[in-house]
């Protein structure tokens, strides 16, 4: 592969690979980032037998992501490890590389499950419905401080976080109505999550040292790696749960489309007759029906995958971290939320907890949700892209075949963007603006951009509905519950990277530890009623 022409600096030799993380301070966006203060923020390195280009800054991130370079820069590299191993052909939309499976399965996905019409119309009641039965699960919970003689839940947050994606995703997907406080549920659900947290630390491009050597030498570490004899067990156990889901579905519409059960209307108990309501308002129902014509097996296949595993552990992390430095360093911050959701519902706390998923009309809950994202970074090194075609950085040409790494750590933290980026500030997503009264309201900034769901021609495209997901877990929440006078010595840290439990993981999985929260006086909470979408 020829090498990117100069003035990119080169960082020589075959045998250059990134060291095993162990502490925090090894995570391999912080080491790429201090190489940028001597190499500069864009530079390549050869890793094993790879060409792979490094961006440390949003300038860069901006320049060899978007602008001229955002038709080039729009592929995945096929990695070993992930694609061959634990994949075996079948990817999350996220990780396919480009061509017509991606195309057709990102804009199938799009229309029928992620668009902002879909989460106005039908996604934020299920999202609505999932947060009240996670909040009514916590106060289960909670009990009363004897010390303090008022009402304090202190939980980790995470797992049952976790649950409301999972009842999210598998509802809209396969019309699967999970159930955490069903026993079968739970385990089944726990399974789930173990599986897809091992996933994410397996697959990360930047520690799978196989990924880029030689064929020959990967055939000879395949001889005695138990690293992937883990990951085909963790496959095996993916594609069991993805096949219950799967024959769940088509066993009802194989049933729908049996003449003398629909006859035989005595055959539809009430809870078998709402389940299959649920399940004909899936994305798999509905290829099942009528759209085979824009998809095949294949695409549907990995729009199912991508919807279980994509947010099962980003938007949970995403909201533990909110709530660790919203509860524990700004507590401030959550009662000036508090005040600005209920001056949309004329100060009426029920009413705010009610309507508060239908529109995300708190500029300030907007605003936390953008700051959660940008100052965790979930990933702090995005997914690796693949050029397709020669890019231009400055006077370098970048060739075609090249690997992208995109430092969204250094990004989301380059103080040329955001100054005093380690700093837990919503305030900087907000600028003043003037209605037709003359009043100044402030509203979030458009122009200012984090990486948190990459960039691009490939950024996420559930970057919308997480959001969504994330605004109504924290306006629920924040109109619930207050922060508490804090119980525990030892406040954890607020910088991400240092509360990470795995720092060769791709993901930031923090460490657990409790967040005391004191129940508001009111009862805002009450499950809704779903009904089905218009179309």
């Amino acid at each position: 592969m020829p090498l990117v022409h100069k003035p990119i600096p080169l960082i020589n030799g075959l045998d250059f690979m990134i060291p095993k993380a162990i502490d925090w301070q090894d995570s391999p966006a912080l080491k790429f980032w201090h190489m940028a203060s001597t190499y500069g923020d864009v530079y390549q390195m050869k890793i094993g037998t790879k060409l792979v280009v490094v961006a440390n800054s949003a300038d860069s991130i901006q320049k060899l992501w978007c602008e001229k370079n955002v038709k080039g820069n729009n592929s995945r590299p096929i990695t070993y490890s992930f694609h061959k191993i634990l994949s075996k052909g079948i990817y999350t939309i996220g990780t396919t590389p480009m061509g017509e499976t991606y195309k057709k399965a990102r804009k199938h996905v799009s229309e029928k499950v992620l668009s902002e019409k879909r989460n106005k119309d039908f996604n934020y009641v299920i999202m609505d419905r999932a947060c009240d039965e996670m909040i009514e699960r916590i106060k289960d919970k909670q009990g009363r401080n004897t010390n303090y003689d008022k009402i304090i839940i202190s939980s980790d947050f995470l797992k049952e976080a976790q649950y409301f994606h999972l009842q999210v995703a598998l509802w809209l997907t396969y019309g699967y109505e999970f159930n955490p406080d069903d026993i079968a549920h739970r385990y089944l659900g726990d399974q789930i999550i173990e599986c897809e947290n091992k996933i994410t630390k397996v697959r990360s491009h930047v520690q799978n040292a196989q990924d880029y050597l030689p064929s020959f030498l990967k055939f000879v570490i395949a001889q005695f790696s138990k690293r992937n004899l883990e990951i085909q067990k963790l496959y095996s156990i993916r594609q069991k749960y993805l096949k219950e889901f799967h024959d769940y579905v088509v066993g009802f519409h194989r049933k729908i489309n049996d003449e003398e059960y629909v006859e035989d209307s005595s055959t539809l108990k009430k809870n078998k007759a709402k389940k299959l309501e649920h399940v004909k308002t899936s994305l798999l129902y509905k290829f099942l029906e009528k759209d085979h014509a824009d998809i095949g097996s294949i695409e549907i296949t990995s729009e199912c995958l991508t919807m279980i595993s994509a947010g099962l552990d980003n938007t949970p992390l995403n909201f533990k971290f909110g709530l660790h430095m919203l509860v524990n360093y700004h507590p401030d911050f959550w009662e000036e939320a508090y005040n600005d959701i209920l001056q949309h519902y004329d100060d009426d706390s029920k009413r705010a907890y009610k309507e508060c998923s239908i529109e995300m009309k708190s500029e300030y809950v907007k605003a936390i949700v953008e700051e959660t994202l940008r100052h965790f970074s979930v990933l702090p090194m995005s997914l690796p892209r693949e050029a397709t075609c020669d890019l231009v950085y400055r006077e370098s040409i970048i060739p075609k075949g090249t690997i992208l790494f995109l430092n969204c750590y250094a990004g989301n933290h380059d103080s040329r963007r955001f100054p005093k980026p380690n700093k837990f500030a919503p305030s900087r997503w907000l600028k003043p603006t003037t209605d037709h009264d003359g009043k100044t309201n402030k509203v979030i900034d458009k122009s200012l951009k984090h990486f948190a769901f990459g960039v691009g021609s490939r950024k996420c495209l559930g970057g919308n509905f997480a959001t969504r997901e994330l605004y109504i877990l924290f306006a629920k929440m924040i109109l619930t519950y207050r922060p508490a006078p804090q119980l525990a010595k030892d406040i954890p840290p607020d910088i991400s990277l240092a509360l990470n439990m795995f720092p060769e993981s791709l993901a930031i999985e923090t460490y657990p530890f409790e967040i005391q929260l004191e129940e508001r006086t009111m009862n805002l909470s009450g499950v809704n009623v779903i009904s089905p979408p218009s179309n």
